[in-house]
């Protein structure tokens, strides 16, 4: 008898638990909240793939010359916009990515859904690497204390894949923190 309560106990202490996380995550997910996205649309304005592709060429340019100068607040606004175009384009798979494990599987489903995911994450690597320019770019002016975030954040987001900026951005705060790498 007293074993049938304390496990009656424990299913309510759970059950009731589950429910307020339940209720704690509907709360925090409010349909009608738009906020985020409206902020992100006043900020940065209705963001394209062909402004975000002309401005990484721009940027490039000015980058390769060695104009910092230029550069610098083309690559926030590139690295701004570039991840703001990758979660867009990566929002229109949210459907597909929370259905269940056998609609996910439909290979109907998955194949036009591909060359979306593949955009969504070049953009991303745009980002990534637009912070790793950044990062040189404000090394080369001896903004260092601006530099080493920048060169954090890089080095945070760049994949295994991307091994030039990984490196160069490796060996930019290396050099900031005095530190020689050993080979």
């Amino acid at each position: 008898m007293k074993l049938a309560m304390k496990s009656a106990a424990i299913l309510s202490g759970v059950l009731l638990s589950a429910s307020a996380f339940g209720q704690s995550a509907a709360a925090e997910s409010d349909p009608f909240d738009f906020s985020s996205s409206a902020s992100q649309v006043d900020r940065l304005g209705i963001v394209t793939k062909p402004e975000v592709d002309e401005l990484r060429r721009v940027v490039t340019e000015h980058f390769n010359a060695g104009n910092c100068d230029a550069a610098l607040p083309l690559l926030e606004e590139l690295s701004r916009k570039s991840n703001w175009l990758a979660n867009m384009v990566s929002s229109t798979l949210s459907p597909f990515y929370s259905a269940s494990r056998e609609d996910r599987r439909s290979y109907v489903k998955i194949v036009p859904l591909i060359p979306l995911e593949n955009m969504s994450n070049e953009y991303k690597n745009v980002r990534n690497v637009a912070f790793a320019m950044q990062g040189e770019c404000l090394t080369k002016i001896g903004r260092q204390e601006q530099a080493i975030p920048v060169l954090l954040k890089a080095l945070d987001l760049l994949t295994l894949d991307d091994e030039e900026w990984w490196e160069r951005t490796r060996n930019n705060l290396l050099e900031i923190i005095e530190v020689e790498q050993t080979e």
